[in-house]
């Protein structure tokens, strides 16, 4: 990446956590996240903060989509409204990668908890959004991890 396109790409990062930024909020759901995963067993907590996410996803159904580019820009007017940041949507052949960019921070020093935490609410709140779309249960949405320019990444994929 050029460094033109990294100054672009960190200017964008800043404007959302500027946007994103609702003291007390943040703390409060930054100490909702770390009490769950505090408490849970194992991954009993993502399990739960990924349940969250679909619950959320149902409270707020996307339009029906009939292209992937439809489904990308319902799935960011949504975002936007939540001040969540963007995704794109990148097909593959038998997958749908999910690059989510611009997610809000945590307001305190634990980003991998907060990473972690916020990733399974979107990891749940995406599989339910992908399904109502047409996708299967049995198809797992799972993150892949993120990049070093802080995109969470994501992958829905059939068998292959």
């Amino acid at each position: 990446m050029s460094n033109l396109m990294q100054d672009a790409h960190a200017q964008q990062l800043a404007y959302h956590q500027r946007r994103q930024c609702k003291p007390g909020w943040q703390d409060l759901v930054q100490t909702l996240f770390s009490g769950i995963l505090a408490t849970a067993e194992g991954e009993d907590g993502h399990q739960f903060l990924r349940l969250m996410g679909g619950d959320l996803a149902r409270r707020h159904p996307l339009p029906a989509c009939r292209t992937v580019g439809e489904l990308e820009d319902a799935l960011n007017r949504l975002l936007a409204g939540f001040d969540w940041g963007e995704v794109t949507l990148l097909p593959g052949d038998r997958s749908l990668t999910l690059a989510h960019i611009a997610w809000p921070q945590a307001p305190a020093a634990d980003q991998g908890s907060w990473q972690a935490a916020f990733a399974a609410v979107l990891e749940g709140a995406y599989a339910v959004w992908l399904q109502a779309q047409g996708g299967h249960e049995q198809v797992p949405l799972r993150r892949q991890g993120a990049d070093p320019q802080h995109t969470l990444l994501f992958r829905y994929q059939t068998g292959l």
